[in-house]
């Protein structure tokens, strides 16, 4: 056995196959040892964050484009900082792996007054912390380090979920053997064949004749299943739609596309198309508050097909264990095998949106997002904050191959500019949009500084609205709460690393003005664009109106 290949060889050799080529995180004095194992690595790459929150936001959107990442904090302050960014990680099935440097083992075997501990001797705090957003931890130990690091990496690609691994660095530098087997050696396939059997006969007997409407929602994208999805839709004429969360899904500019559903805020072709159908397909679908307005979905279960995770169902009658590709591939199969199908039909509103206000007057809310849809291309990753701008790009149609994330589930403001960050990383090939507003950026704006190092070259469109303009739809219109200090937004890129090279600044207040730095921002990519939007106090587009409504607190 060569003496030269570590613990920590063998953890980032387990990372690299997982499919990362890139680690975020900070540094700290329990981690700086084997830190150096990533900088000598040839197949990884040590992106610094500039806090763990960062961090581990910008790991969530790297594992969005490539179905893993890994981050790494020290222990106790630099782990706490990033179990929000793990939280959100786990309720928005994001597999990343947060590997904390821990004090040494004789430290802790000594239970001494350690620095980033609480001081009591006691070194198991944090890994109880992060159990319920977690899927696997360990704490790495020369005895369980191949067998434990492979077990936590294999459940987090498995459940497409977090997981964490503490290592101390003297475990790290500790001789181990080399894999000698891959890390996934077969799929494993959880589905029952007479499940399966059983649920395509169902299909057999409960879709012919039905006018039938398809819906598709996140866990086909966190299953890698959307190539399976669109082969579905080519082969046959049924009618679909995706609630938020599964926003660019499938392609928005075809006329068989009815709109994105979000329940009682729905428009009205959604609705119908939804609502009224007798057996709507439900592909990957979860429902949350914000992508259906409180949970106002108007569907009777009994005419339902819902093909999930690991299971399926009809009418109620529950298939199980059923992975999602499998049941996937039994519908096409029965929707191709010649029965017949009754697409539902609805009216069809497959025309240019027409602008509200004029050029040269202020952006109106419900303009803006069609202005900026309408000059995305296939080639964009557009991350939507949850605010303003999530609920308005929601609501209009976005060109075929733009992919667009947001955090609908876990909802923390300022998530999406360094999730744009990872993502960007993770995916070169494309050009980030980040559309956020003045307050959520506040939260996280030191990233630029990142984005400048790693010259990623975003467009960002920041909607300076004066405030939480989200929550004053909900409560408090007018509340000093609502309120945020005021900011020089056109300064902020140079505080961290901007100048003319690198930097495009442009400053907007009407649509005219907008459309103009749109097309700027496109002839530029060898730059930074940061789009500052002047926008309403009060204006919100109209699906956060329906929404905000939804959601509003109720007396007693």
């Amino acid at each position: 056995m060569s003496q030269q290949y570590t613990i920590a060889d063998y953890l980032f050799d387990r990372v690299a196959e997982a499919g990362a080529s890139e680690i975020f995180g900070v540094p700290g004095d329990f981690n700086l040892s084997f830190l150096d194992n990533i900088i000598a690595s040839d197949k990884l790459r040590w992106v610094g964050n500039t806090n763990e929150l960062n961090a581990g936001y910008a790991a969530d959107g790297y594992a969005r484009e490539r179905g893993f990442a890994a981050m790494v904090t020290t222990f106790g302050v630099g782990e706490l900082s990033a179990i929000n960014a793990t939280a959100g990680s786990f309720a928005e099935y994001a597999p990343v792996l947060h590997i904390v440097g821990a004090p040494s083992t004789a430290l802790q075997d000594a239970k001494r007054r350690i620095h980033h501990s609480l001081g009591d001797g006691v070194f198991n705090h944090f890994i109880k912390m992060v159990e319920p957003v977690t899927v696997a931890r360990a704490q790495i130990t020369p005895e369980n380090a191949a067998s434990e690091i492979d077990r936590v990496i294999r459940l987090i690609l498995k459940k497409h979920r977090p997981g964490y691994l503490m290592l101390s660095p003297d475990v790290a530098r500790q001789p181990i053997y080399p894999p000698s087997t891959k890390l996934i050696d077969s799929e494993e396939n959880i589905t029952s064949q007479a499940a399966l059997a059983d649920f395509k006969q169902a299909l057999i007997e409960f879709l012919p004749n039905k006018t039938t409407t398809l819906m598709a929602d996140l866990m086909v994208h966190r299953l890698g299943l959307q190539n399976q999805l669109k082969s579905l839709i080519a082969d046959t004429e049924i009618p679909y739609t995706t609630l938020s969360w599964g926003k660019t899904l499938l392609d928005e500019n075809s006329e068989r596309w009815a709109g994105t559903y979000a329940g009682v805020a729905s428009r009205p072709i959604v609705k119908d198309a939804v609502e009224n159908c007798e057996c709507l397909i439900k592909i990957g679908v979860q429902y949350t508050d914000t992508t259906t307005a409180g949970f106002s979905q108007d569907i009777d279960d009994d005419v339902v097909v819902d093909l999930h995770y690991e299971r399926a169902s009809i009418s109620g009658q529950n298939f199980a264990p059923i992975s999602l590709k499998d049941a996937l591939q039994t519908l096409h199969e029965v929707l191709t095998s010649g029965i017949k199908i009754v697409p539902k039909q609805f009216c069809k509103e497959v025309k240019p949106h027409e602008q509200n206000g004029k050029d040269d007057e202020a952006i109106r809310q419900d303009d803006l997002w069609h202005i900026i849809a309408d000059r995305l291309d296939h080639n964009n990753l557009v991350f939507a904050e949850q605010g303003t701008a999530y609920f308005g790009i929601s609501d209009v149609r976005l060109p075929e191959g733009v992919t667009c994330y947001g955090q609908p589930m876990w909802g923390s403001i300022g998530y999406t500019l360094p999730a744009s960050l990872g993502a960007a990383i993770a995916s070169p090939h494309k050009r980030s949009v980040l559309l956020i507003g003045d307050g959520s950026a506040l939260l996280t704006i030191q990233e630029l500084a990142v984005m400048f190092q790693e010259r990623i070259n975003p467009v960002i469109v920041l909607v300076n609205n004066d405030g939480y303009t989200v929550e004053r739809a909900i409560h408090g219109e007018n509340q000093r709460y609502n309120d945020i200090p005021k900011c020089d937004w056109q300064s902020m890129p140079k505080a961290f690393g901007g100048n003319d090279d690198n930097t495009l600044l442009l400053k907007v207040e009407t649509a005219g003005e907008l459309k103009a730095a749109l097309l700027k921002a496109a002839d530029t990519t060898d730059k930074m664009v940061l789009i500052e939007v002047i926008a309403g106090k009060q204006d919100i587009p109209p699906l956060l109106a329906d929404i905000a409504a939804a959601l509003k607190p109720k007396a007693d």
